[in-house]
């Protein structure tokens, strides 16, 4: 795509397109041809007559993002205006060989899926919409730590809300901030790759009732100051899935689950109690109201108890 590097010339600023231009080699008239399609293509883009052409500040594009990274995750990035599925995408790329810690980020998704293949809405420029290869050398048991650990993540990047097993990220109301697919492609007992999926509602747009955006609660946040954040920290966590212990600890103190009343939708029926824990494997157990426990590794948890009520 040869607008990419009109794409890798703008930053924050607006930058007129006679230097632009100049620095590209091009016509004035190219640049603007080559900005509209950027813009067609998915990519946040501004064009102003008389100021010229800059990206909407706080873009992850790669040249933005790239300094702001703390350690390996990331360094591996397409970024993309506008496509199917993140996850899709970096299905491709793994089996093409790309290296754990890879990043496909797109601006827009237009069949984005969350869990159960739930539509993920995705609109433009608004979130962090984003799929991270990993390689973990985990038993296939230990597997549902992994999201806990991710949702752990999400929480102290956003720094408001709480946890719905195993990874939602809900908003102090309850409504949904952020939530987590992990889809794993596997032979036999062995885990050739993870791709694990994350939707963050950023800004404010055009969302369903139950959805909500955390710049609600915290104003003027920069989507890649989040991106880079949200990296950092799932890289800590994903390099201490061995230590049980501190990634429930984690988990547990930013649960909205624990001690609430829930309902659970498993593919073995529903199951009704009170969340009593989590176990070292990540699953969550339950008391039933004839008291005795159950342990549930796979479900669609939905709280019986508003989050706004102290459990």
């Amino acid at each position: 795509m040869k607008e990419v590097a009109l794409l890798a010339c703008l930053d924050e600023t607006f930058t007129s397109g006679a230097l632009l231009a100049r620095r590209l080699g091009l016509s004035r008239v190219a640049v603007w041809k080559q900005a509209h399609r950027l813009q067609e293509a998915g990519y946040p883009i501004e064009v102003v007559q008389g100021r010229g052409y800059r990206l909407r500040p706080g873009s992850p594009a790669p040249h933005l993002l790239q300094p702001l990274l703390q350690g390996r995750f990331g360094r591996a990035y397409r970024y993309l205006g506008r496509t199917t599925s993140t996850q899709d995408e970096l299905r491709a790329w793994a089996e093409a060989g790309a290296p754990e810690g890879a990043i496909v980020l797109a601006e827009q998704q237009t069949g984005g899926r969350g869990r159960r293949g739930r539509r993920w809405v995705s609109p433009p420029g608004a979130g962090l919409y984003f799929s991270v290869l990993l390689r973990p050398r985990l038993p296939l048991t230990d597997l549902l730590r992994l999201s806990l650990a991710a949702g752990v993540a999400l929480a102290e990047t956003a720094e408001v809300g709480g946890l719905k097993w195993p990874n939602d990220l809900l908003a102090p109301d309850g409504r949904k901030l952020a939530g987590v697919l992990v889809e794993a492609d596997l032979r036999g007992e062995e885990v050739r790759y993870l791709l694990l999926g994350i939707g963050l509602n950023v800004h404010e747009a055009p969302l369903p009732p139950e959805a909500a955006c955390l710049e609600t609660y915290r104003p003027g946040l920069r989507r890649v100051d989040l991106l880079a954040r949200l990296l950092a920290r799932l890289e800590h966590w994903y390099d201490r899935l061995t230590d049980a212990g501190a990634v429930l600890d984690a988990w547990r103190r930013f649960s909205y689950t624990l001690g609430r009343p829930v309902r659970i939708e498993t593919p073995t029926g529903p199951v009704e109690g009170l969340a009593e824990d989590v176990e070292p494997s990540g699953a969550l157990r339950v008391r039933l109201p004839d008291g005795t426990r159950r342990t549930v590794s796979a479900g669609d948890v939905a709280l019986l108890q508003p989050v706004a009520t102290n459990p």
